[in-house]
């Protein structure tokens, strides 16, 4: 899987049988590393329709952790920040519920195969996702700051280098 600096995709303990499954997300709470940076907010984005795309931004100062927890979205993330070591990659990863039953092109994390992740996104990195199902996607987030109109660069996905090709590869166009 390609690499962004400071993106991290950090599988979580997951526990289940017949009856569901218990995924752990920031254990130790604050006293976690991940939630270095502060907690200011915490909140929840839905994506209602199949290839909808949500966040589609950039923030100058939030940095915030993600739990994709229904549905199956395929992410993408992109590096703004001139400064670092990888800026201009993108990543692209599945998570969510359960693993789709048609070709995916990155790396998969569901439910159902007791893989789930928390996905940490630095400043400066850009994310969207689009539910690849009908099912809606419900995702949460623990963001370090509180939300700030000012704080968000909101290019469309299509101005983002390299999305509109790996969006292509799922029937999703923008």
């Amino acid at each position: 899987m390609a690499h962004i600096q400071g993106l991290e995709i950090q599988p979580q303990k997951v526990v289940g049988d017949e009856r569901g499954f218990l995924a752990e997300m920031i254990q130790g709470g604050t006293k976690n590393a991940v939630t270095d940076h502060g907690i200011g907010n915490i909140y929840t984005s839905v994506a209602v329709g199949k290839h909808t795309g949500r966040a589609a931004h950039y923030h100058y100062k939030n940095h915030e952790i993600f739990f994709t927890l229904t549905g199956t979205a395929l992410w993408l993330f992109y590096d703004f920040r001139k400064e670092s070591v990888t800026f201009g990659e993108t990543v692209g990863v599945v998570v969510g519920m359960k693993k789709p039953d048609f070709p995916v092109h990155h790396e998969i994390y569901t439910l159902d195969e007791k893989k789930f992740v928390r996905v940490v996104v630095p400043a400066g990195v850009y994310h969207a996702y689009w539910p690849l199902t009908d099912e809606p996607v419900m995702v949460t987030a623990v963001a370090s700051e509180m939300h700030d109109n000012a704080d968000y660069w909101r290019g469309k996905p299509s101005e983002v280098p390299g999305f509109t090709e790996i969006l292509a590869q799922y029937g999703i166009v923008t």
